[in-house]
């Protein structure tokens, strides 16, 4: 007892000393804050919105790092009216984490309810490059789209074209596409087309269609299956798939296989390709190519290596200017049996889509190639989109 009497007057020093002082505040500061906490989320729970948007706004003082915290501030800030307070809270939030999907949701409808109609939709089709298919996003870029007298995204898209190129040494060449695409549901899409070229004095048909599911945010599987029964010029058989995925920071990675059957060659075909979104405008991609011919009745296969770089510019809600160049074995054209085995090229041209109307677009293109074996070919298109 005596001990006893003597220990605990000495214990209750130490902790009131300077160390023990700080040890007992920061217990006692970890304790309020997890009761704050718990305090924060029951207020959100019930939707005391403005309450519990005081409780965080504590919590952020006590410590500015808490990225979750930080986050429902700002949904708070922005579900109780305080639209400044809460984009700059978003905006600081993707600066930390610039991918960060809930933020970037959570910035686009504060854009929204600040009437920056123009801004969340330059906003929201960013996100829609890097989400394709996703229903939140889609469904405040249909609201913003009917504020600003645009049409929802279209559903289905049909398309005509006509084409053409000229051979140095050879006739021209012309053909037409007619095509229809579809997106039924937000993770599956499809298309179909019919081809018909004149080319060598053969007139010959292709015609098949593409397939696409999405799997969860970031995967999409594709396949594409196209005939030329009979066909000399064009390959009798078609047949490829390929997977995409988001690498994140607005990269998109493909990797494609291809299989072409002509009337006495087969060709095999990978081609990995990289798209990179840079802001609401730009848009960059790089693409490799590797084909392996086996022409019928030689034991070797002849082996092309091809690449191609491109820069592209968004403008408008749908309208976009494309330029290209390439080296390598590839037409850059419709597959076609002069073009396969034989030469390698270096290969520029140009790409635009304007919409005339929300509804209805216009497409054209033009290439130059400089083959190997001296030949020259200008291939050029011209296409009318129609969606709804």
């Amino acid at each position: 007892m005596v001990i006893h009497r003597f220990v605990m007057p000495l214990l209750a020093l130490a902790l009131l000393s300077a160390p023990g002082r700080g040890m007992l505040l920061a217990q006692a500061t970890a304790q309020d804050n997890r009761a704050l906490q718990r305090r924060a989320e029951s207020l959100r729970g019930e939707q005391r919105l403005s309450e519990a948007r005081d409780v965080y706004r504590n919590l952020v003082d006590r410590d500015p790092h808490d990225y979750e915290n930080r986050f429902w501030l700002a949904k708070l800030e922005g579900w109780t009216g305080h639209l400044a307070s809460a984009e700059s809270l978003y905006v600081d939030l993707l600066a930390e984490r610039p991918e960060d999907y809930d933020s970037r949701i959570g910035l686009a409808d504060v854009l929204i309810w600040s009437g920056r109609y123009e801004a969340a939709q330059a906003h929201l089709e960013r996100l829609d490059r890097a989400y394709p298919g996703n229903a939140e996003v889609l469904a405040r870029l249909d609201r913003v789209r009917a504020i600003r007298h645009e049409p929802p995204r279209a559903r289905w898209q049909m398309g005509v074209e006509y084409y053409g190129d000229q051979l140095t040494g050879a006739a021209p060449s012309n053909g037409g596409t007619a095509s229809i695409a579809a997106r039924p549901s937000d993770a599956l899409r499809w298309s179909a087309a019919a081809i018909v070229q004149q080319k060598f004095s053969q007139t010959e048909a292709r015609a098949g269609g593409e397939l696409g599911h999405r799997l969860g945010r970031s995967f999409e599987l594709h396949g594409a299956a196209y005939v030329a029964p009979s066909a000399e010029v064009l390959p009798r058989q078609t047949y490829g798939f390929g997977l995409s995925t988001k690498l994140g920071a607005g990269l998109v990675l493909y990797a494609d296989y291809t299989f072409l059957d002509f009337l006495d060659a087969q060709v095999h075909q990978i081609s990995p390709r990289l798209e990179l979104y840079a802001g609401p405008h730009w848009f960059f991609s790089g693409r490799y190519g590797y084909a392996s011919t086996r022409f019928d009745g030689l034991t070797d296969a002849v082996g092309n290596h091809a690449g191609a770089v491109s820069v592209g510019y968004f403008y408008g809600v749908s309208n976009s200017i494309q330029v290209f160049g390439g080296a390598g074995g590839e037409a850059f054209a419709l597959p076609s049996r002069d073009a396969i085995g034989g030469f390698t090229a270096h290969t520029v041209g140009i790409g635009w889509r304007q919409f005339l109307t929300p509804w209805l677009g216009l497409t054209a293109s033009y290439s130059h190639q400089n083959r190997s074996d001296g030949a020259k070919q200008d291939s050029y298109g011209l296409g009318l989109v129609r969606r709804w």
